[in-house]
């Protein structure tokens, strides 16, 4: 994970690197919102066997480095086992100016939690969860369409997620951590300003 990690910052300063000589011809800071909405395609956390779909709503605020690359802040909302709130940076090449264009993106970060939430497995264990969210990593693929007002989004990518809590048992002094990595496949619809 810590080489997916460095490998997403990587790419994210390459590109902004690239596109200095472009924002100097531009002369003009160029300022974009892209909002996503998103369905999370993967494993549930205690049965490896079973498949669910999340919703995931994201919005990234940015600028524009050139006419091709992007960079911003994002932040979002996301139903795990409890809710998350990911921050992240975010990084995108667009191709071309073209009416229809394809694009890459990749976003890094970590998904907050506040969630305590109460716990019963069997008749035997009564515990108490303290979530705290965990590292997020997604590339992504896409096409952007240009409309006459704004542009849309259609994209697919991998989502990492890990999710660590601890847990404490009722009426003892134990506790223990758990942590729970998601891969998940994205699919996403977007609208950009």
């Amino acid at each position: 994970m810590k080489h997916a990690i460095l490998l997403a910052i990587s790419i994210f300063f390459a590109s902004a690197l690239f596109a200095q000589e472009e924002a100097k011809q531009a002369q003009q800071l160029r300022y974009y919102n892209h909002t996503q909405v998103s369905v999370l395609i993967g494993e549930e956390s205690e049965d490896q066997t079973r498949k669910a779909m999340i919703p995931s709503f994201q919005t990234i605020t940015g600028i524009y480095l050139g006419k091709h690359v992007g960079i911003g802040l994002g932040v979002g909302v996301e139903p795990y086992e409890y809710i998350t709130f990911p921050v992240f940076l975010s990084g995108n090449y667009f191709f071309s100016d073209k009416k229809t264009a394809p694009y890459i993106a990749v976003k890094a970060g970590y998904a907050f939690s506040n969630s305590h939430k109460r716990l019963e497995y069997n008749y035997y264990y009564d515990g108490k969860f303290d979530n705290k969210g965990g590292v997020m990593f997604q590339p992504e693929i896409g096409l952007r369409f240009k409309m006459p007002y704004f542009d849309m989004t259609l994209s697919g990518g991998y989502r990492f997620q890990r999710l660590e809590s601890r847990i404490s048992q009722e009426g003892t002094p134990y506790t223990y951590n758990r942590r729970v990595d998601y891969n998940r496949v994205s699919f996403a619809l977007g609208i950009m300003f």
